[in-house]
């Protein structure tokens, strides 16, 4: 009988001790995330996008994914959802990027947990946020809305755009900056032709219509680096090889054109009367020359037909900014073109970008 009891005794207890230690997530009480701040900010700027850098530690080997939730924050946005991830064995260095609203501010309290499926997350642990108060810029009228921890123009090009304006179009690459917040103050227009806006390494392609008279596009932005106000100047050099119309020519310009054909036709009859009088064959250059001339001067305009619907792009690349689209089908008169591309005169005398695939086929 005693033999009987302590085998029960027994068997009670390492029933016991497996449900104690059982690894079945909802039963296990014991901390299996470590949460740390690994970098974080100290001075902020209205404006500014910073970074978090989480550190975390598991301490169990899962299936699952370590995910987040951002609670209680305010005055700042929060702009990646997922983290830039860094694994060195056995951290996870965890990035998220923010930016700053306010001038009085307060982190969220970050929350780690260990996601098995879509419907099911396990040990969370919390790291509480921090309350900030963020510096107001006192920019002049050139700040261009942008701060960075360093901003370059990579390539630029201005072109005319009608016989008032110019259009200028530059690239720009940028360090934790948000450049969907740049602004030219005193454009006639201005846009994004494209924008990469990653944070970390961001580049963007702008357009901006302004004034023939203004020789220098300047503007300013704020390094955080330096934390100080930097000037950009672009020099307006025009180029005429691109987007710029060969018909939108001055009443002056007209006048020189025309004056060129009546000389070479003034020519062309001189060397008529010589080959008359003098019956030299020489002569015959003075009359094929001029007459070339005036026949190219002359050749008539190439016009094309574009569909109702199509899209007249102010730049004659991807994604680039639609200023018109036709509710009609219309002819143009055609001005060049490039791959993929025709440069077409509009009606106000501007000039416009169209896509091949738009131009009628009949």
């Amino acid at each position: 009988m005693r033999l009987l009891l302590s085998l029960f005794l027994l068997i009670g207890s390492l029933w016991a001790e497996a449900d104690t230690y059982s690894d079945t997530p909802d039963e296990v009480e014991q901390t299996v995330l470590y949460l740390s701040y690994d970098e974080f900010p100290t001075h902020l700027f209205k404006g500014q996008i910073f970074s978090i850098r989480l550190k975390t530690l598991s301490t169990i080997s899962t299936s699952g994914d370590i995910s987040y939730h951002f609670d209680n924050s305010s005055g700042v946005t929060l702009l990646t959802t997922e983290p830039i991830r860094k694994i060195e064995e056995p951290y996870y260095y965890d990035t998220f990027y923010f930016r700053v609203d306010n001038r009085k501010l307060r982190t969220p309290d970050i929350t780690a947990v260990i996601k098995y499926s879509e419907f099911y997350e396990a040990y969370p642990t919390t790291i509480d946020g921090k309350q900030l108060e963020a510096v107001t810029l006192n920019p002049n009228s050139s700040y261009a809305n942008i701060i960075a921890d360093n901003f370059n123009i990579t390539q630029a090009k201005t072109t005319r755009y009608d016989k008032n304006s110019n259009i200028a179009v530059f690239m720009a690459s940028a360090k934790h900056c948000n450049l969907e917040t740049f602004h030219l103050e005193d454009a006639i227009k201005q846009g994004f032709e494209s924008l990469d806006n990653n944070y970390d390494a961001s580049t963007m392609t702008y357009y901006v219509i302004i004034p023939t008279t203004l020789k220098t596009l300047k503007f300013s932005y704020f390094n955080l680096g330096k934390k100080r106000f930097i000037d950009i100047t672009i020099p307006i050099v025009l180029d005429d090889d691109s987007v710029s119309t060969q018909s939108d020519l001055k009443p002056t310009e007209y006048k020189h054109t025309m004056l060129k054909i009546a000389g070479a036709g003034a020519i062309a009859l001189v060397g008529l009367l010589l080959l008359l009088f003098k019956r030299r064959v020489t002569y015959l250059m003075l009359i094929l020359v001029p007459g070339l001339y005036i026949a190219y001067m002359n050749a008539p305009v190439e016009n094309t037909c574009v569909k109702k619907g199509s899209h007249i792009y102010l730049l004659p690349i991807k994604r680039g900014t639609i200023f018109e689209t036709l509710s009609e089908e219309k002819i143009f008169e055609v001005q060049g073109s490039i791959k993929g591309y025709k440069k077409i005169k509009l009606d106000d005398n501007k000039i416009g970008w169209i896509k091949n695939e738009d131009i009628c086929t009949y």
